[in-house]
């Protein structure tokens, strides 16, 4: 993300696939906006890795008009098409540390764009 726009830059490191080989695997996200991550993540795992299957599961799930179509296997909420912040979910490394989830004001996005950032 850069402020609240996805930069839909996908990069993949940090594993190596042929752990994963003949498992079971079940992804575990925050949160699915778009489903761009997924949607390129899912299919990688499964024609690199020799997976058994993969499944998603993510606690929050957004209706937005952005969606590439992606559905979780298991969601925990669905969301409207706003930008949340809190349990971990940021706004340029703000509010992350918050124990809920709530939507950010206009007003905070103001608040704490960074310089040449987001503009509402």
């Amino acid at each position: 993300y850069a402020g609240t726009q996805s930069t839909g830059n996908v990069q993949i490191t940090g594993i190596d696939m042929s752990t994963l080989a003949g498992k079971h695997c079940l992804l575990v996200e925050d949160i699915i906006d778009s489903g761009k991550t997924m949607s390129v993540l899912v299919p990688h795992i499964q024609q690199t890795a020799g997976v058994a299957s993969v499944k998603v599961a993510s606690l929050l799930e957004k209706r937005t008009p952005k969606s590439v179509g992606f559905k979780a296997d298991y969601c925990g909420f669905t969301i409207p098409d706003k930008f949340i912040v809190g349990y971990c979910m940021d706004y340029n490394e703000a509010f992350r540390d918050m124990g809920h989830i709530c939507v950010i004001s206009e007003d905070g996005i103001k608040e704490y764009a960074e310089e040449g950032g987001d503009e509402v």
